[in-house]
């Protein structure tokens, strides 16, 4: 692998903050810390789980969240559009956290859509995606919502298994699509100092074979890497050698156990400062 400064870096030797950290893996896509990844021969930007509408689809259900906290989703993908300039942008699923026809949440997908206007927009569907696909048509929304996607060698899709009550075909890979692109699982590493103080933060997953994307949500906690189970056969079946942690604007890679898949003793990361604070604890999938 290789690190390397993403487009949007700044000059930190000019008394600047250091800008965003992207790192180049060996399959050939570049992770950045904002919790995507960039394949610049496609010209593709990769992000998952954004959860949409979180707060809106919860007091549909009676649970009266507040709905005047920001979601700040659609303003770092727009960043990340001005730092890429991808052709294509795909969500690897749950775009939204319920699909309902909400005129509460139509506003919220016509703001992200003119977000990414002149891009073409690929919604890999994912299991609260299911019923998009009516909103979509009713508000014409520039969304193609597919349930996978193959670019070159790679499979991009969300990572659910077949709903019950709709069973599909075992999932494999066709032709020469050798290696999966995928969501849904939230992953993210509990951190520590050894003592009092721990942080959760996402992380990338990646194994010879798979790419495992964090939630782009800021409202996901995620699923603790080798303590708590994957939702999704793709992920309990893959050993992962490495995670990399999003600290802020930069990524730092941390060697897994590809039996447990959990942090080497060796290289336990030094914890982060008493002030940290770790995601809010909401797990979906």
């Amino acid at each position: 692998m290789s690190a390397t400064g993403s487009p949007s870096s700044r000059d930190s030797a000019a008394g600047a903050p250091p800008g965003p950290q992207g790192i180049r893996i060996d399959c050939g896509w570049t992770l950045d810390a904002r919790r995507a990844a960039f394949q610049e021969t496609a010209s593709l930007l990769a992000v998952a789980d954004l959860h949409l509408g979180y707060a809106w689809a919860q007091r549909s259900r009676g649970l009266l969240l507040p709905v005047d906290t920001p979601d700040t989703s659609t303003d770092r993908l727009a960043e990340l559009c001005n730092a890429y300039q991808p052709r294509t942008v795909v969500i690897l699923g749950d775009l939204i956290h319920r699909a309902t026809a909400l005129e509460a949440l139509r506003p919220v997908l016509e703001t992200f859509c003119a977000a990414l206007q002149g891009r073409d927009v690929v919604l890999c569907s994912g299991n609260h995606d299911r019923g998009i696909r009516p909103l979509i048509a009713r508000w014409q929304l520039p969304i193609r919502a597919v349930e996978g996607l193959d670019s070159g060698r790679f499979h991009l899709r969300h990572g659910d298994d077949p709903h019950p009550e709709h069973p599909a075909e075992p999932f494999t890979l066709a032709g020469d699509t050798s290696f999966v692109v995928q969501g849904h699982e939230h992953p993210a590493l509990e951190l520590g100092d050894g003592r009092l103080t721990r942080v959760r933060v996402p992380c990338f997953l990646t194994s010879d074979d798979t790419l495992l994307l964090p939630a782009f949500s800021d409202w996901a906690s995620g699923c603790r890497v080798g303590r708590d189970p994957f939702l999704g056969s793709r992920a309990r079946g893959t050993r992962f050698h490495t995670a990399y942690a999003c600290m802020g604007p930069r990524l730092l890679p941390i060697p897994l156990d590809v039996r447990t898949g959990a942090i080497r003793r060796s290289s336990q990361p030094p914890g982060p400062g008493p002030t940290s604070r770790s995601q809010p604890r909401r797990r979906s999938g």
